[in-house]
């Protein structure tokens, strides 16, 4: 999925100190009182975040703990199934990443946060795309089986089950491969 998408999906933050009325391009902003809870697109939330103006709210947010849970959840020997993650997923990933990348650079013990997250992302996803290619790879084409994958998971699958198909009529012959 296209990071413009989620920069522009809904995220909720409370305003931690009064805004006052904004125009940005053709938009008006606030005023926003302390303690507001607001909904605006993530870039703009984003922005106010950095400013000190608000912070996001902990449910919207992918911390090293939530991050944590995923990866034990894929980890269960009896998970052959694809858990379902949020649509932002890889998103928040992306983002957790370049967040505790920045902190890195002034904090040099944040290294260790740093670490953590990308081995915890690389084996979810190196877990989820051996589950995908299994999906893929057996033939099978039904809603049930995909509706927990994320939109660029999707995309995966689609690809790989095409290219599995591909191969076994070139294998096996056009009818047979059926």
């Amino acid at each position: 999925m296209i990071d413009t998408e989620f920069e522009n999906s809904p995220s909720r933050i409370t305003i931690l100190r009064d805004f006052p009325e904004t125009r940005i391009v053709d938009r008006v902003l606030g005023p926003y009182r302390i303690g507001h809870e607001v909904e605006l697109p993530f870039w703009i939330a984003q922005h106010l975040v950095k400013m000190g103006y608000a912070k996001f709210r902990e449910d919207e947010q992918l911390t090293l703990n939530v991050l944590s849970t995923t990866h034990y959840k894929e980890t269960l020997p009896a998970s052959r199934q694809v858990p379902k993650l949020s649509r932002s997923f890889y998103f928040q990933v992306r983002r957790l990443l370049r967040e505790l990348k920045s902190q890195e650079a002034k904090d040099r013990n944040k290294a260790r946060d740093l670490d953590k997250a990308l081995a915890l992302a690389r084996d979810i996803v190196n877990i989820r795309v051996k589950k995908i290619a299994s999906l893929s790879a057996s033939g099978e084409q039904t809603t049930e089986l995909t509706s927990n994958l994320t939109a660029e998971e999707q995309v995966l699958y689609e690809r790989m089950r095409l290219a599995v198909e591909s191969w076994r009529k070139d294998i096996l012959g056009r009818e047979e491969a059926s």
